[in-house]
């Protein structure tokens, strides 16, 4: 029975509630209206920090750790995504990358004596930092993500590589020319760890069940080109996949760990580099090497312009692959949690 000290309205509303009771028809309590969008609200942040934080290893492959335009990137694929601010995220996202960008180490290298700041390696790295736009990294960003979304994709994505480093390592067996071999140290060799992962997902006959896509076949036919008519060129695809693979490997071996659920590791071979001790120490040498190579501006203007070919073939390739981004980074956000939580 209501109370007659009720107004009329909520004494309306109390006996509605006892009749429906009476016929086991209870209603749901309606939630206060501010709750749900702060529940929306912090898990739109909970999927941005692990978007933030997965985006600060992809920005590190192909040399992009610590370039904004690769922050804003990531930044742009969530905001899309989830509808979380995007300038938040953004500005998240460069402060991740400012502090996770490895290769010119403090007090590693003097800056005098950086290789990084003078002669070819400084033209790479700057000319193709200025040429890849935010539609660009972001392409990028996506991709690789969609690669982590499943087995299936990053199963994908290795075989694509697989046969990319083929076409490449044959390559530099294959020409002559001293001015690329002096970069093909043994240490970056990755044709024989791609096996390892292709083993693992495919089983011991991987070889009769794979093929290249139309992307990855484009790919190969530039190495082949460049290899035919100027070998030097290929110093750019050297530069773009080993350094690239360096720069981010560990890291995004780890994530690919996190989100596919890999035992022990297993099918991340690529990321492994088991002959470098000391990564930081050896890219600093190979830029030095870099610079010693005899060649002319127009030599070295030619393997800018090929290493930012070399970029969009890559992202070619990402764009072939079906899994989902947002699927991937949550996978990496849940594993972050149930790990320091003990749960893992």
């Amino acid at each position: 029975r209501s109370s007659p000290l009720l107004k009329p309205p909520a004494r309306a509303a109390a006996m509605a509630t006892v009749a429906m009771r009476s016929h086991g028809r209870v209603p749901r309590p309606r939630a206060r209206p501010i709750a749900r969008p702060l529940r929306l609200y912090a898990t739109m942040l909970l999927v941005a920090t692990a978007a933030v934080v997965a985006t600060a290893a992809v920005s590190a492959v192909l040399g992009l750790v610590g370039r904004p335009s690769a922050a804003f990137a990531g930044a742009a694929l969530l905001g899309s995504a989830v509808g979380t601010p995007a300038r938040v995220v953004a500005r998240s996202a460069e402060l991740v990358t400012a502090v996770a960008e490895p290769p010119v180490a403090e007090g590693l290298v003097p800056e005098k004596e950086n290789p990084r700041l003078t002669g070819l390696a400084l033209m790479l790295d700057d000319g193709t930092r200025k040429s890849h736009s935010v539609a660009e990294n972001t392409q990028f960003v996506t991709g690789f993500f969609k690669g982590l979304g499943d087995r299936t994709s990053f199963s994908q994505l290795v075989t694509s590589l697989y046969f990319v480093y083929k076409a490449m390592e044959e390559s530099f067996d294959a020409i002559g020319d001293p001015q690329v071999q002096s970069l093909d140290f043994p240490e970056l060799r990755r044709l024989e760890a791609i096996e390892e992962d292709l083993a693992f997902f495919y089983g011991p006959d991987w070889r009769s069940q794979i093929e290249p896509s139309a992307a990855t076949r484009r790919y190969c036919d530039r190495v082949a080109q460049v290899a035919a008519e100027s070998p030097r060129l290929l110093i750019a695809h050297q530069y773009t996949r080993y350094l690239g693979d360096l720069f981010g490997g560990q890291m995004m071996g780890s994530m690919a760990v996190s989100s596919l659920g890999l035992e022990r590791g297993l099918g991340t071979s690529f990321y492994r580099f088991r002959d470098i001790d000391d990564t930081k120490i050896f890219i600093s040498q190979w830029y030095a090497k870099l610079n010693e190579l005899e060649l002319s501006t127009a030599e070295k203007e030619a393997i800018v312009d090929e290493a930012n070919l070399v970029f969009r073939l890559n992202i070619e390739i990402f764009e072939e692959l079906e899994g989902s981004p947002i699927a991937a980074a949550w996978q990496l956000f849940s594993s972050f949690v149930r790990s320091n939580l003990g749960l893992a």
